[in-house]
């Protein structure tokens, strides 16, 4: 006859308490999708986008949250500091995180403990102007006899950084305007005269360039993506295409392995349903949307690439 042991029952409820934590997940109990930014701008308009089809996906609720503050890291940290369950999540500014990593800045966490889960889209860059400025082309920009003005929300924020170190590549004079509250609002900026330019993803400018109220000058790209704009690879910079915006999907450390797959299978169902699939053609969103493994890996690469750039980074 079997007999149980102080042993026998300790081993058997680690058994049970080692079943697959996806076992039970998710229940009834909604998925917090946190956004670290206010709403209306490029991570705000990704989220709610994948929302529904992640729901369709998971067969759970899914709750976008926008937490803004401290350029992002208000709502990063908070992501971070969650019970490792798979009901927080969030989108986090690749390579913003990564670059205040590079530089030694204090987040409240640690990019190298977070479970990643995906890669959404990658956004490439473009630079606008007022529709009716007499700033013409990226040359002209950059030959104002002064150092040119562009908006932005914080001087950590992927598209700061990115004008930081594309701009001191090419020697152009460059002061970064930063404190406003929202991608909306650097674009507002521009319009209202306040600075020369912005440098943001060329899917955010585009409704502004659409409705005539903004002028694309140059994108970041290798070759022309835009009709009379020209490229940066057609100056002859076709370094400054790696600077783009990664839309990367963060979970806390600890999250158990059957949980992460789970996420990152549904992500992937997700940005290849109908619906986000015919808003990112219409919105020029790049969806090349990779899972778990591959978004670690490209995490790990960042991090040596923007190395490279400390000095310029650490430049007041």
């Amino acid at each position: 006859m079997f007999k149980w042991t102080g042993y026998g029952l300790a081993a058997a409820m680690l058994a049970l308490s080692a079943a697959p934590a996806a076992a039970e997940w998710p229940n009834d109990k909604p998925i917090k999708f946190i956004i670290p930014y206010s709403p209306g701008g490029g991570f705000d308009t990704i989220v709610r986008k994948f929302a529904p089809a992640l729901e369709k996906a998971l067969g759970a609720e899914v709750v976008p949250e926008n937490l803004p503050g401290a350029g992002g890291t208000k709502g990063a940290a908070t992501v971070a500091r969650a019970k490792p369950d798979g009901y927080t999540i969030g989108v986090f500014n690749i390579p913003g995180f990564t670059v205040n990593q590079v530089i030694g800045k204090d987040m409240g966490f640690d990019l190298n403990d977070i479970t990643w889960i995906a890669n959404l889209a990658t956004s490439e860059y473009g630079i606008a102007v007022k529709a009716d400025s007499p700033i013409k082309s990226f040359k002209d920009l950059c030959s104002l006899g002064r150092e040119a003005k562009l908006s932005d929300t914080g001087a950590s924020s992927t598209s700061s950084v990115s004008a930081k170190i594309s701009f001191s590549l090419i020697n152009c004079p460059l002061t970064n305007v930063t404190g406003y509250k929202g991608s909306n609002n650097t674009m507002i900026a521009v319009m209202r005269g306040e600075v020369d330019a912005t440098l943001k993803p060329i899917s955010s400018l585009k409704k502004y360039v659409d409705s005539g109220d903004l002028r694309m000058i140059v994108t970041y790209t290798d070759e022309g993506v835009l009709d009379g704009v020209e490229s940066t690879g057609d100056l002859g910079h076709k370094n400054l295409s790696q600077f783009a915006v990664r839309r990367t999907i963060a979970a806390p450390p600890g999250l158990p392995a059957d949980i992460q797959k789970k996420l990152a299978d549904a992500f992937i169902e997700a940005a290849n349903s109908p619906e986000v699939k015919e808003w990112a053609a219409g919105a020029r969103v790049s969806l090349d949307a990779i899972g778990a493994e591959e978004t670690s890996k490209m995490m790990a690469g960042l991090s040596t690439f923007y190395a490279e750039f400390k000095d310029i980074l650490m430049k007041k």
